[in-house]
Protein backbone atom coordinates (compact mmCIF):
# COMPACT_ATOMS: atom_id res chain seq x y z
CA UNK A 1 0.00 0.00 0.00
CA UNK A 2 2.73 1.91 0.82
CA UNK A 3 4.84 1.28 -2.49
CA UNK A 4 1.02 2.53 -4.03
CA UNK A 5 1.18 5.92 -2.30
CA UNK A 6 5.16 7.05 -2.47
CA UNK A 7 4.84 8.24 -6.28
CA UNK A 8 1.06 9.79 -5.45
CA UNK A 9 2.84 11.87 -2.86
CA UNK A 10 5.80 12.58 -4.91
CA UNK A 11 3.95 13.52 -7.81
CA UNK A 12 2.03 15.98 -5.51
CA UNK A 13 5.12 17.45 -3.63
CA UNK A 14 6.49 18.01 -7.36
CA UNK A 15 3.13 20.08 -8.45
CA UNK A 16 3.63 22.13 -5.37
CA UNK A 17 6.69 23.03 -5.72
CA UNK A 18 6.58 24.30 -9.36
CA UNK A 19 3.52 26.11 -8.15
CA UNK A 20 5.40 27.93 -5.62
CA UNK A 21 8.54 28.46 -7.86
CA UNK A 22 5.98 30.19 -10.29
CA UNK A 23 4.48 32.19 -7.82
CA UNK A 24 7.72 33.39 -6.77
CA UNK A 25 9.03 33.98 -9.95
CA UNK A 26 5.75 35.94 -11.07
CA UNK A 27 5.57 37.91 -7.89
CA UNK A 28 9.65 38.80 -8.42
CA UNK A 29 8.55 39.40 -12.25
CA UNK A 30 5.33 42.09 -10.58
CA UNK A 31 7.96 44.31 -8.70
CA UNK A 32 10.85 44.17 -11.45
CA UNK A 33 11.36 48.30 -12.59
CA UNK A 34 12.79 49.16 -15.94
CA UNK A 35 16.10 49.66 -15.70
CA UNK A 36 17.39 50.61 -18.89
CA UNK A 37 16.84 50.44 -23.02
CA UNK A 38 18.64 47.96 -25.05
CA UNK A 39 18.09 47.87 -28.89
CA UNK A 40 18.89 45.14 -31.39
CA UNK A 41 18.82 46.52 -35.02
CA UNK A 42 19.66 42.69 -36.14
CA UNK A 43 20.90 43.71 -39.81
CA UNK A 44 22.90 47.31 -38.92
CA UNK A 45 25.83 46.21 -40.50
CA UNK A 46 24.19 46.44 -44.06
CA UNK A 47 21.61 48.98 -43.75
CA UNK A 48 21.89 52.01 -41.78
CA UNK A 49 18.12 53.50 -42.31
CA UNK A 50 17.40 53.50 -38.48
CA UNK A 51 19.98 54.03 -35.42
CA UNK A 52 19.82 53.09 -31.48
CA UNK A 53 19.78 56.72 -30.74
CA UNK A 54 16.80 57.39 -33.33
CA UNK A 55 14.93 54.87 -31.44
CA UNK A 56 15.69 55.53 -28.04
CA UNK A 57 14.34 59.08 -28.54
CA UNK A 58 11.48 58.01 -30.31
CA UNK A 59 10.46 56.11 -27.15
CA UNK A 60 11.49 58.39 -24.46
CA UNK A 61 9.83 61.23 -26.42
CA UNK A 62 6.22 59.29 -26.12
CA UNK A 63 7.14 57.78 -22.57
CA UNK A 64 9.16 59.96 -21.03
CA UNK A 65 8.53 57.89 -17.60
CA UNK A 66 9.11 54.80 -19.02
CA UNK A 67 12.62 54.20 -16.99
CA UNK A 68 12.03 53.41 -13.47
CA UNK A 69 7.57 51.84 -14.22
CA UNK A 70 7.10 48.59 -13.45
CA UNK A 71 7.81 46.25 -16.30
CA UNK A 72 3.91 44.74 -16.16
CA UNK A 73 2.93 48.35 -16.70
CA UNK A 74 4.76 48.63 -20.09
CA UNK A 75 2.03 47.69 -22.93
CA UNK A 76 4.70 45.92 -25.63
CA UNK A 77 2.01 45.77 -28.16
CA UNK A 78 1.99 49.63 -27.95
CA UNK A 79 5.62 49.78 -28.09
CA UNK A 80 5.80 48.05 -31.24
CA UNK A 81 3.27 49.63 -33.01
CA UNK A 82 4.81 52.75 -32.35
CA UNK A 83 8.32 51.56 -33.91
CA UNK A 84 6.69 50.12 -36.66
CA UNK A 85 5.13 52.95 -37.68
CA UNK A 86 8.95 53.64 -38.98
CA UNK A 87 8.81 53.59 -42.87
CA UNK A 88 12.17 51.47 -42.86
CA UNK A 89 11.13 49.11 -39.79
CA UNK A 90 9.74 45.84 -41.21
CA UNK A 91 9.05 43.80 -37.63
CA UNK A 92 9.54 44.63 -34.21
CA UNK A 93 9.65 42.45 -30.65
CA UNK A 94 9.57 44.09 -27.10
CA UNK A 95 10.48 42.16 -24.34
CA UNK A 96 12.00 42.85 -20.71
CA UNK A 97 14.61 40.46 -19.28
CA UNK A 98 14.77 39.39 -15.39
CA UNK A 99 16.83 42.24 -14.36
CA UNK A 100 14.61 44.87 -15.48
CA UNK A 101 16.03 45.71 -18.91
CA UNK A 102 13.66 46.40 -21.66
CA UNK A 103 14.66 44.56 -24.70
CA UNK A 104 13.41 45.96 -28.73
CA UNK A 105 15.00 43.95 -31.66
CA UNK A 106 14.24 45.72 -34.76
CA UNK A 107 14.47 44.27 -38.10
CA UNK A 108 14.67 46.82 -41.23
CA UNK A 109 13.47 46.43 -44.52
CA UNK A 110 15.51 45.84 -47.31
CA UNK A 111 15.20 47.98 -50.27
CA UNK A 112 16.13 46.56 -53.87
CA UNK A 113 15.62 49.64 -56.47
CA UNK A 114 15.53 53.43 -56.00
CA UNK A 115 13.49 54.97 -58.27
CA UNK A 116 14.48 58.76 -59.41
CA UNK A 117 10.71 60.06 -59.60
CA UNK A 118 9.82 63.36 -57.54
CA UNK A 119 11.49 63.63 -54.33
CA UNK A 120 12.44 60.22 -54.88
CA UNK A 121 11.84 56.39 -53.18
CA UNK A 122 12.85 52.94 -52.57
CA UNK A 123 10.49 49.60 -52.96
CA UNK A 124 11.45 46.51 -50.78
CA UNK A 125 11.44 43.24 -51.87
CA UNK A 126 7.43 43.31 -50.30
CA UNK A 127 6.95 45.73 -53.02
CA UNK A 128 6.15 48.51 -50.39
CA UNK A 129 7.74 51.74 -50.99
CA UNK A 130 9.87 53.73 -48.88
CA UNK A 131 10.95 57.45 -48.57
CA UNK A 132 15.00 58.12 -49.04
CA UNK A 133 16.80 58.54 -45.49
CA UNK A 134 19.42 61.58 -44.94
CA UNK A 135 20.88 58.78 -42.85
CA UNK A 136 22.03 56.34 -45.28
CA UNK A 137 21.98 55.94 -49.41
CA UNK A 138 21.42 51.87 -50.35
CA UNK A 139 23.15 50.51 -53.17
CA UNK A 140 20.31 49.19 -55.21
CA UNK A 141 19.21 49.13 -59.04
CA UNK A 142 18.39 53.06 -59.73
CA UNK A 143 15.21 53.62 -61.95
CA UNK A 144 15.28 57.07 -64.09
CA UNK A 145 13.20 59.04 -66.83
CA UNK A 146 9.18 58.77 -67.45
CA UNK A 147 8.10 56.67 -64.57
CA UNK A 148 4.05 56.51 -64.76
CA UNK A 149 2.42 55.21 -61.33
CA UNK A 150 0.29 52.90 -62.88
CA UNK A 151 3.32 50.74 -64.58
CA UNK A 152 5.10 50.90 -61.32
CA UNK A 153 3.66 47.45 -59.92
CA UNK A 154 2.53 45.97 -63.18
CA UNK A 155 5.47 46.27 -65.94
CA UNK A 156 8.52 47.63 -64.05
CA UNK A 157 8.72 45.48 -60.68
CA UNK A 158 8.36 42.29 -62.35
CA UNK A 159 11.63 43.66 -64.75
CA UNK A 160 13.01 44.64 -61.34
CA UNK A 161 12.79 41.26 -59.56
CA UNK A 162 14.01 39.93 -62.69
CA UNK A 163 17.46 41.41 -62.16
CA UNK A 164 17.92 41.65 -58.34
CA UNK A 165 17.18 37.58 -58.07
CA UNK A 166 19.60 36.69 -60.75
CA UNK A 167 23.25 36.46 -59.50
CA UNK A 168 25.01 37.59 -62.95
CA UNK A 169 22.08 40.26 -64.12
CA UNK A 170 22.02 41.89 -60.40
CA UNK A 171 25.86 41.77 -60.69
CA UNK A 172 25.68 43.55 -63.97
CA UNK A 173 23.11 45.73 -64.51
CA UNK A 174 23.31 49.54 -62.65
CA UNK A 175 20.17 51.46 -64.01
CA UNK A 176 17.14 51.12 -65.55
CA UNK A 177 16.28 54.55 -67.80
CA UNK A 178 12.41 54.89 -68.87
CA UNK A 179 12.07 56.98 -72.31
CA UNK A 180 8.54 58.57 -72.98
CA UNK A 181 7.32 55.96 -75.19
CA UNK A 182 7.44 53.63 -72.63
CA UNK A 183 10.77 52.15 -73.55
CA UNK A 184 13.24 50.12 -71.12
CA UNK A 185 16.85 50.81 -71.53
CA UNK A 186 19.58 49.52 -69.24
CA UNK A 187 23.02 50.79 -68.36
CA UNK A 188 24.81 47.94 -67.45
CA UNK A 189 28.47 48.28 -64.82
CA UNK A 190 30.95 47.72 -67.00
CA UNK A 191 31.14 48.61 -70.54
CA UNK A 192 29.30 51.43 -71.04
CA UNK A 193 27.10 50.58 -73.47
CA UNK A 194 23.40 51.76 -73.62
CA UNK A 195 21.25 48.41 -73.86
CA UNK A 196 18.29 49.20 -75.72
CA UNK A 197 15.32 46.60 -74.68
CA UNK A 198 12.31 48.25 -76.30
CA UNK A 199 8.64 47.56 -74.91
CA UNK A 200 8.82 45.40 -71.52
CA UNK A 201 7.25 42.64 -72.71
CA UNK A 202 9.45 38.99 -73.38
CA UNK A 203 11.84 40.88 -71.35
CA UNK A 204 13.17 37.46 -70.59
CA UNK A 205 13.64 36.11 -73.81
CA UNK A 206 15.45 39.29 -74.34
CA UNK A 207 17.90 39.08 -71.47
CA UNK A 208 18.50 35.70 -72.96
CA UNK A 209 19.96 36.97 -76.32
CA UNK A 210 21.79 39.04 -73.82
CA UNK A 211 23.68 36.46 -71.96
CA UNK A 212 24.40 34.98 -75.06
CA UNK A 213 26.17 37.88 -76.83
CA UNK A 214 28.04 38.40 -73.13
CA UNK A 215 29.19 34.94 -73.19
CA UNK A 216 30.22 34.19 -76.60
CA UNK A 217 30.12 37.91 -78.42
CA UNK A 218 31.73 40.17 -75.61
CA UNK A 219 34.28 37.56 -74.70
CA UNK A 220 35.99 37.29 -78.06
CA UNK A 221 35.79 41.35 -79.21
CA UNK A 222 35.88 42.96 -75.36
CA UNK A 223 33.35 45.06 -73.46
CA UNK A 224 33.96 48.21 -74.92
CA UNK A 225 33.79 47.76 -78.61
CA UNK A 226 29.98 48.54 -78.66
CA UNK A 227 27.86 51.83 -78.12
CA UNK A 228 24.78 51.05 -77.96
CA UNK A 229 22.95 47.41 -78.09
CA UNK A 230 19.85 46.94 -79.52
CA UNK A 231 17.66 43.90 -78.48
CA UNK A 232 14.21 44.96 -79.59
CA UNK A 233 14.24 42.64 -83.08
CA UNK A 234 13.12 38.93 -82.47
CA UNK A 235 16.21 36.58 -82.96
CA UNK A 236 18.83 39.27 -83.73
CA UNK A 237 20.63 41.47 -81.98
CA UNK A 238 21.96 44.87 -83.81
CA UNK A 239 25.45 46.33 -81.95
CA UNK A 240 26.14 49.94 -83.10
CA UNK A 241 30.22 50.46 -82.54
CA UNK A 242 31.96 53.15 -81.21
Amino acid sequence: MINKIKPILMTLALSAYIIFTFSFVNKKSDALLVTGINIDITDSLNTHFISDSDIKNLILKNHPDIIGKYTTSINKENLERLINKIPSVKNTEVFTSLKGCLHIEIEQRKPIVRLLKGKGFYIDEEGRRMPLSSNFTSRVLVVSGHIKDKTIERDLMPLVNFITKDEFWSSQINQIYVDSNDEYILIPRVGGQKIEMGKIDNFERKFDKLYALYKDGFSKVGWNKYEKINLKYENQIVCTKR
